[in-house]
């Protein structure tokens, strides 16, 4: 996966300063700022459950927490403030799937939902983001997008490895997972609009990426496909 491929778009014609513009900003700005703190307690817990890869899992964490913070800088750049009551309320539901999954030690469910669907959710919103964004963003948002694919690459080659152990449960918990994450995404489209990103790019790149996952993990891509459909239309 090349996590530096994006489309080329200017973006000095953006209204960065605009009131609209901070508000839309703001709103995206929280969702990915509680996403990435909500990611560092995931891969604590994570390293807490996988005591031989305690020590990975805990840099993987640390790194999202950085993301979390450097992102809150690019919204006071703006002029405004990530918007944490909405985000939490839009994550709430597939935070607490993956906390139910820790809690029964379904260790494919954990990291189906954070180093799958989370992060290709990431990588997919950031190559998306990253041609629209302002100056002081850009930079940003391109180091934390190589930083994700790592991530991404931790859970693939976990679940490659245990794959005929862990289809069935890969299976299931993405016909939870899948939808919880959806709602998120349709709650951003008139901001996404606002600031330039197009909603429908960032699906159809979601779906590539958690698509070529599946696949690398072990399932063929008509398997892959299927079960992504079939959990979307969920």
């Amino acid at each position: 996966m090349d996590s530096t491929t994006t489309r080329t778009m200017p973006s000095s014609s953006i209204p960065f300063t605009t009131e609209i513009y901070r508000q839309s900003y703001g709103r995206i700005n929280g969702v990915v700022v509680v996403g990435e703190a909500l990611a560092e307690q995931h891969f604590r817990l994570l390293a807490r459950a996988i005591p031989e890869d305690a020590g990975e899992l805990k840099r993987l964490g640390a790194m999202e927490g950085r993301h979390a913070r450097d992102f809150v800088g690019c919204a006071k750049n703006l002029g405004t403030e990530p918007d944490a009551r909405f985000a939490k309320e839009l994550f709430a539901p597939l935070h607490a799937l993956f906390r139910d999954c820790d809690r029964r030690g379904d260790l494919p469910g954990c990291l189906v939902i954070q180093c799958l669907i989370v992060e290709c959710f990431a990588v997919a919103a950031y190559r998306v983001y990253l041609p629209v964004a302002d100056t002081y963003a850009r930079p940003i948002t391109a180091s934390v997008l190589q930083d994700e694919v790592e991530h991404l690459n931790y859970g693939e080659v976990w679940l490659k490895q245990r794959f005929s152990a862990v289809k069935e449960a890969i299976t299931a918990v993405c016909s939870q997972a899948l939808p919880a994450t959806l709602p998120i995404l349709r709650a951003l489209v008139p901001d996404m609009q606002t600031i330039g990103m197009d909603p429908l790019e960032l699906m159809v790149e979601f779906t590539e990426i958690f698509e070529q996952s599946l696949e690398a993990i072990g399932f063929t891509r008509h398997d892959a496909t299927r079960l992504t459909l079939r959990a979307m239309a969920a």
